[in-house]
């Protein structure tokens, strides 16, 4: 098996090159975190801190690690591990948060504003991004998983399936399923608003 970018940083970091580890926190903190945040709904802080304790693991177990699957199934099986121990231990499910930090933002759903952009159109795309974060706290959990792994850690059906257990067929229809859920919640939210808006 051809062995990936990530693969041959952790061969690195087994074989005593500390600076490995620096390459692979700048490469993955900011999916990881944006993972946790969406999967715990918790703060950019929180979701640092749970990336470290991923990190800390990933370097206890470096001396261990056997390029058997690719970089990215392993490191997202300790993240999502992780996710659900602390979901677990909450006894919660995942909050929509009103702020964000630079480290939960989802860059595909980002808002910038700039010169010539129409504030009305920013604020129709912010609120469709709020929707968007309510709607993905609200899926039912395997489905949120399938949706975030494939969204934020952007790993193939192949990796997802090994990380829940199942096949890749079942992750397809988890995410099918998921999408299919989405559409619908945020669909409902903009007709809200507009007939809201109307009313005014």
């Amino acid at each position: 098996m051809k062995k990936d970018k990530g693969a041959m940083l952790m061969d690195r970091l087994a074989g005593g090159d500390e600076r490995a580890m620096a390459e692979l926190v700048d490469r993955w903190q900011k999916p990881i975190c944006a993972y946790i945040c969406r999967f715990l709904g918790c703060h950019g802080e929180d979701a640092e801190d749970l990336a470290q304790e991923v990190f800390l693991r990933v370097w206890r177990q470096r001396h261990r690690w056997k390029a058997r699957t690719k970089f990215s199934t392993w490191l997202f099986t300790i993240v999502a591990n992780l996710c659900r121990n602390r979901q677990r231990d909450a006894g919660r499910r995942p909050q929509l948060l009103a702020v964000q930090s630079e480290s939960c933002r989802d860059s595909a759903l980002a808002v910038e504003a700039g010169p010539g952009r129409d504030p009305h159109a920013l604020a129709e795309a912010a609120e469709l991004g709020r929707h968007v974060r309510r709607a993905v706290a609200e899926l039912p959990p395997r489905q949120r998983e399938a949706f975030l792994l494939r969204r934020f850690a952007g790993l193939s059906y192949r990796e997802i399936a090994d990380i829940l257990g199942v096949s890749p067929q079942a992750v397809d229809s988890l995410l099918v399923r998921a999408r299919r859920f989405l559409v619908e919640k945020t669909q409902d939210s903009v007709s809200d608003g507009v007939q809201r808006g109307e009313r005014r």
